[in-house]
């Protein structure tokens, strides 16, 4: 398995991921994408978009497609400003456990390897067993968000120690 800069000959593929995922929410009763409008709101040629931005990424097994992540510079949802990255879209295979930390650890690594000190995301406010997944991994909550239905906890994790004055 490895992680990549996603093509456009992926996009069909992370469609079709990105369903599945929702599908698996509905299943498991979540409150999060299956909620959300979450494909008209980011259609097929908002991927082609991300693509051509050169900030979507995807974990290939073989030639399947079971994860995919945007890294993007900026995120309008955060007002303060940082050396960081923004992780978006996340999405791995239901069937591929631990997916999403390796995923997560590599976009740590982006962020060291261009410069940043911490990386952010954002999820769900109501999604309390996804909180507690980023949580676990070290991030901590910093504010809230609100972009059409979505409401989220925007979390960050520190990658270098911040300095002390």
């Amino acid at each position: 398995m490895n992680i990549r800069k996603a093509t456009n000959d992926d996009i069909s593929a992370i469609i079709d991921l990105l369903s599945l995922r929702i599908r698996w929410m509905d299943d498991k009763g979540l409150y999060q994408w299956n909620k959300t409008d979450y494909l008209n709101v980011y259609p097929y040629e908002y991927f082609l978009y991300r693509v051509e931005q050169d900030d979507l990424y995807v974990a290939v097994d073989q030639d399947a497609v079971v994860g995919v992540m945007a890294l993007l510079r900026v995120d309008p949802r955060w007002l303060t400003p940082a050396k960081a990255l923004y992780v978006h879209h996340l999405a791995t295979h239901p069937n591929y456990r631990g997916l999403g930390i390796t995923m997560l650890r590599f976009a740590e690594q982006e962020v060291l390897e261009n410069g940043g000190d911490r990386l952010r995301l954002d999820c769900q406010t109501v999604n309390e067993a996804l909180n507690q997944y980023y949580f676990r991994l070290g991030y901590r909550y910093v504010g809230q968000c609100i972009d059409g239905a979505y409401e989220g906890n925007l979390m960050e994790k520190i990658l270098i120690p911040e300095e002390r004055g």
